[in-house]
């Protein structure tokens, strides 16, 4: 599975990062980029399976963040996405973001929780359409 990684600046967050997603030999980073339009220009090119998305506080609150999801989220098909956040996200605030299964919200720092992430939708992907349940 591809993945890009999309609101981590350059340096060593980013290098923990991409080392953990590759830890796994299914997950294989092909990008990275800060800025929006850097992020989706790789995405339309790339075609990623999966956006690893860094999101600092709500997603509504990030204009740029925003700008990225719903950019990798209308891809054909469209990329999965892994929120990682530094807080609790409020669940009622993501409601409108989520397609089961193909968004996940994930802890910054929980390595645990990325993997999970990453493996199912991994999985979904890779068995079916990535918006609809198998």
């Amino acid at each position: 599975m591809t993945v890009l990684v999309a609101g981590v600046p350059e340096g060593g967050e980013l290098e923990r990062l991409r080392s953990r997603i590759q830890s796994n030999p299914h997950f294989q980073v092909i990008s990275h980029a800060h800025e929006p339009a850097v992020a989706l220009a790789h995405a339309r090119v790339l075609l990623p399976d999966i956006t690893v998305l860094f999101v600092a506080g709500a997603l509504a609150a990030e204009p740029a963040a925003l700008e990225i999801f719903r950019g990798v989220r209308a891809l054909d098909p469209p990329s999965g996405v892994v929120l990682q956040t530094r807080g609790t996200p409020d669940r009622a605030e993501l409601a409108g973001f989520a397609v089961d299964g193909a968004v996940h919200v994930v802890r910054e720092g929980d390595v645990d929780g990325l993997m999970r992430a990453l493996r199912s939708i991994g999985l979904r992907r890779a068995s079916c359409d990535p918006d609809e349940m198998p």
